[in-house]
């Protein structure tokens, strides 16, 4: 579980982050939802430790991680799995060596172990045949998988995804969605989801934290959603699935 206090976060004169307070669950795929510069890249951010809050404490099953707490922080980043926007793959690397990355900064393991690992995460992602190819070999469902791949190989506690299926088609992000889900409850992990995909909230939003202008607006699970009393949320979930909507027609 991840909890956040009071969480602000200024750059410059602009307050981006305003006193934000929630609950992330342990073994729930979590969704973070909001227009385009509502503040919900920027708190993600923050609590992967990449921005620091100006003020508030997150806090990860019982360690806070933020002010000068940086042994904390650097424990705390061992246990986390993280897929950026886009897969943000090595394009120098082949698939084997981008998924073993994160066990060659955070663990001992030899080198036949690493290599296990990959395989074992690689089949796990439903990818075979794939290890000595490199990203531009691949297309674009399939680095988003390596990408969940080598988020996943050592075994996080905490699983954070920004905008996975940013760019996909309607199947193959229902695809990356369910395989998510899959993992977060094989492993009871705590998943932190930001989306603007309307499919991802009803399908898996098991808890959905809704930022609209730097505030937390909103709070609930997939089946509330639809009878809140929010216009703004009603606004974001009218437009999102219209918007949606026209963009697959247009394919």
């Amino acid at each position: 579980m991840i909890q956040i206090s009071h969480i602000t976060k200024h750059f410059d004169a602009k307050a981006v982050l305003q006193d934000i307070n929630a609950t992330f669950q342990k073994g729930k795929v979590n969704l973070i939802i909001g227009k385009s510069g509502s503040g919900k890249t920027v708190l993600l951010k923050t609590l992967i430790g990449l921005i620091t809050a100006d003020t508030g404490t997150i806090n990860y099953d019982g360690t806070e991680i933020t002010g000068k707490n940086t042994k904390n922080m650097t424990q705390i980043r061992k246990e986390m799995g993280v897929v950026f926007q886009g897969g943000a793959l090595f394009d120098s690397l082949n698939v084997l060596d981008n998924i073993t990355f994160p066990l060659t900064l955070f663990s001992t393991a030899t080198e036949k172990e690493k290599q296990r690992k990959a395989h074992s995460a690689l089949q796990r992602v439903d990818l075979r045949d794939v290890a000595r190819l490199y990203p531009s070999e691949l297309s674009g469902g399939m680095k988003k998988r390596v990408a969940i791949a080598r988020a996943i190989v050592h075994q996080p506690k905490y699983l954070f995804c920004d905008e996975p299926n940013s760019g996909l088609d309607p199947l193959t992000a229902t695809l990356i969605d369910n395989l998510l889900s899959e993992i977060t409850h094989e492993n009871n992990i705590t998943a932190v989801i930001n989306t603007h995909d309307m499919n991802s909230v009803f399908e898996i939003g098991e808890h959905i934290t809704f930022i609209h202008q730097g505030r937390k607006q909103w709070e609930g699970n997939r089946q509330e959603i639809l009878q809140a009393d929010d216009p703004a949320l009603d606004e974001f979930l009218f437009t999102s699935k219209l918007n949606q909507t026209v963009k697959r027609n247009a394919k």
